[in-house]
């Protein structure tokens, strides 16, 4: 699954919730995706996570950086800028 389908995938999954809509960081840990969407008033509030999407399966899931803190540590930071240039990141 490419980049730019996982997001999509992961912001409708996220807006089940109507409260995180905006994205906030985008991580690849190797497997899957990572995308940290929070509120539109930018306040993360508690037990903020990531909404993942599987590169092979696109299968949904969510990931807590306490849940593995050495796959945090080696996960890449995926640059946000890149969703802006195609007006989907709003």
């Amino acid at each position: 699954m490419m980049l730019q389908d996982a997001y999509l995938k992961a912001k409708k999954y996220a807006q089940i919730y109507d409260i995180n809509t905006r994205l906030d960081s985008c991580r690849d840990f190797g497997e899957f995706w990572g995308f940290m969407f929070i509120p539109s008033t930018g306040d993360p509030g508690d037990g903020i996570g990531y909404y993942t999407i599987n590169k092979k399966t696109g299968e949904k899931s969510n990931f807590y950086p306490t849940m593995d803190f050495d796959l945090f540590e080696r996960s890449i930071p995926v640059s946000i800028e890149q969703f802006a240039e195609y007006n989907v990141a709003i």
